[in-house]
Parts: C-alpha cells; structure tokens; sequence
C-alpha cells in the first residue's frame, strides 16, 4: 500500500540518491520506475566546495581592537576580566570587572584608554553590556569607531578568539583567576613571539612595523558575486550531525554587497548578509527557497517617519513597519546609517537622541 502522497514525500523518509536504493523502494510504495528515475534527475546534488578563501582579519588603521569578555566567575559580580587585543600588533590588555555589565565594562573601558589613549577603533559581538547606551554613549564621546559582528559573520574576531582561547589554554579548565595572575599571563603573553607577527613578540612591534603589517594584509575580497546570481549557502560542518548535503538544497537570489559581505533573498524578499566562504554559486536548475529562514524581513527601500525612537520605513515591495532605530545601525551602533542621513537631511526639527550619533 502506498503511505505517500508522492514521490518527494518518500523520498523525505527514504533520502537515498543512489538510483540501486531509491528505485526499489519506489517501486515498492507504487510508483514507476520512469518515475523514480525522473526524480533522481532533477533534484539537487552535493557539488565540490571549494576551499574557503578567508578575508585577511586586521585593521586599516593603526590602533584598532577587539574587545570580549572573560568569564572568571559565573556568580553575580564575580570576577572577570574585559579583554582586548591590538587587531595588527597583537598586544593584549586586561581589566578587572565586578561581574560583566554594562557599568563595569564602562569602568574597564576608562582604564584601557588611559594605557592607550589613541584608540582608532574597537569591534566585539554583540553582548547586551557592549549595546548598552552606557557603553554606546562611552565610544562616542571618546571618538571610538565601535563596530559589532552581524549574525553570519563571526570570523571577523578571529583575533579576540584565538587570544581566548591561548589564556584558557595557559590557565586551564575551571580554575580560577586572580587579578595578579591574569596581569602575568598578559605580560608572558606579550613579551612572547607570534607566528602571525613573524616571529616577533607584541611588545617589539613599531609604529613602522604595524604600518608595514597593514599594507602587507591589504587585500580585495576574493569573491565577486553578481546582483542577479543564484547561490546556495554552504552548510557548517557538524561531527555530531549526520548532515546529507554539504549546501542547502535551494537556492537564493544575491541582491547586493554590503562592505564584505554579500545581501541574499528569498522569494518572500527576506534577506541575510553572508561571507563569501560561505557562499556557493548554484545552477539554474536549483529551486529558489521561499524563505530564507532566521533571514530579516527585507531590503527597506526608505524611511518615511521616525517617532519615539522607531522610524517607520517602507520595503521593497511597497510593505510598511515600525522599526527600533538600532535596526538601521546594525554592524555601527554608535553611527546614524546612510539612509537615516539622508532622512535627517530633509527634516527642519532634529531630536536629540538622533543628533547625539550624528
């Protein structure tokens, strides 16, 4: 008796592609073998992913960090530690917190640029503490570019993580930290040589070898997708999943590039920004997903009114919604977006809390 509807529903259950598997079975649930053979044609392969071409991690400007927290003691203010790192010179630098909210890293914050007062920039995930109007507020007025990572693009603080992991490493596992010890492991740390710096140690690196290191690195990302192509995303390895395709079965349509990185859509016009590395151009013959799931509602194509801190924008497509002002900086929170500079231009009356991140 046949229990599916067809032929794709079966093969949902029975996700053989091999032709010696799925047609018996096929055949077994009712349906031709012309049948089963056609299906096997059309759907969508594994295809050969190219080795991933990374964008090199530094800073275009001397003095710029990555900043994260490290979790010391998990109790209500225990201590930890916030920790930042020279994105070219790799020299690192650690303060003591009081827990991990928003005032203590404030507080850290005010040590870190009494040791380095020219910072250029900092980048961090997007840690509540860190988009708190305390911290936001903090950046500005000390003339800190502040950047976070979006979603799917986590690689950019490979910096920050790898120093993370090197001091657990050095502490070892679950074990607690005094202040004292933390300010030796950062010394050793900085007084010892680093492959990423040919060979030398952070404490040696010049003015003139951080220059040197910035136009060394300097590079044009390596991939070019087109507005108009199709691509596949290229799924993460899993070793504890049994993961059938190596890239998502649909595909979806490159709308534009954004810094870095690459806007996809889906036929519902929900969007995400990805990489390149993790992206994979896709044959006509690849279905077009419907929706890009976990993917933000679409590209807005203006903003029409702003009240009470929520603008109200206009989609592509002609929808309408009220969004938080935060959503327009995602990636800069401390900066007014290019489409609030051009709304704010055309408006007579400014409100402070948009003037004061102009």
């Amino acid at each position: 008796m046949n229990n599916f509807k067809t032929i794709d529903d079966l093969f949902k259950k029975y996700p053989w592609k091999s032709p010696n598997k799925f047609i018996p079975l096929a055949k077994r649930y009712g349906f031709s073998e012309k049948d089963a053979k056609t299906f096997l044609k059309n759907i969508v392969h594994d295809v050969k992913i190219p080795k991933a071409q990374y964008m090199n991690i530094y800073s275009k400007q001397p003095n710029g960090f990555q900043m994260d927290t490290f979790i010391n003691e998990k109790k209500k203010n225990g201590l930890n530690y916030l920790m930042l790192i020279n994105i070219n010179t790799r020299k690192a630098y650690s303060y003591a917190m009081q827990g991990k909210g928003a005032k203590e890293v404030v507080k850290a914050l005010q040590k870190f640029i009494k040791d380095v007062p020219e910072v250029y920039s900092i980048t961090s995930d997007q840690d509540s503490a860190y988009l708190s109007n305390d911290v936001l507020e903090f950046m500005k007025t000390n003339n800190i570019i502040y950047k976070t990572t979006e979603d799917n693009n986590h690689n950019v603080l490979g910096i920050i993580n790898r120093f993370m992991r090197t001091i657990r490493d050095m502490i070892g596992n679950n074990k607690f930290i005094d202040e004292q010890e933390m300010k030796q492991l950062i010394e050793t740390y900085n007084e010892s040589p680093h492959k990423s710096i040919k060979f030398k140690a952070p404490n040696e690196i010049t003015n003139e070898d951080e220059i040197q290191y910035i136009k060394d690195k300097s590079q044009n990302n390596p991939y070019n997708f087109q507005p108009g192509e199709r691509v596949r995303i290229i799924n993460e390895k899993n070793p504890l999943s049994k993961k059938r395709s190596n890239a998502t079965k649909e595909s979806y349509i490159v709308d534009s590039k954004s810094g870095n990185q690459f806007i996809i859509k889906s036929k519902d016009e929900s969007i995400d920004k990805y990489p390149g590395y993790q992206l994979i151009k896709a044959s006509s013959n690849v279905p077009i997903a419907d929706t890009l799931k976990g993917g933000k509602r679409g590209i807005i194509n203006k903003i029409i009114s702003y009240d009470k801190k929520k603008y109200k924008v206009m989609y592509e497509g002609g929808t309408f919604d009220f969004i938080p002002a935060k959503n327009l900086r995602e990636g800069t929170p401390t900066t007014l977006s290019q489409m609030e500079r051009e709304f704010w231009s055309k408006q007579k009356n400014i409100p402070d809390d948009i003037i004061k991140w102009s």
